[in-house]
């Protein structure tokens, strides 16, 4: 049984498919995740503010004179007793 040079051929091509095509797929799908995941639109969406807030609750500790702890992460005022910040929700140092 012999084959023909061109179904050698289909066969090399979708043995090189095989080998190469598919993990570039996979390679190709992970990176436009990751480029989807740092993704502007997803940042700001996320729940996670990166700037500061200059919200009214930190002009409330300002006027009253409340003792406000200062968060590490965005530099939010929260009060005495927050267990989480506010603004970004990490948690605060005890």
């Amino acid at each position: 049984m012999t084959i023909s040079t061109a179904e050698l051929a289909v066969r090399l091509l979708v043995f090189l498919f095989v080998l190469v095509g598919v993990p570039l797929s996979f390679v190709v799908m992970f990176r436009l995740m990751d480029y989807a995941a740092n993704d502007t639109l997803v940042a700001q969406f996320s729940g996670r503010r990166n700037t500061r807030d200059t919200g009214q609750l930190n002009a409330y500790f300002d006027r009253t004179g409340v003792e406000a702890t200062t968060c590490g992460f965005c530099g939010s005022a929260n009060g005495p007793n927050y267990a989480y910040c506010h603004n970004c929700q990490e948690r605060l140092s005890d």
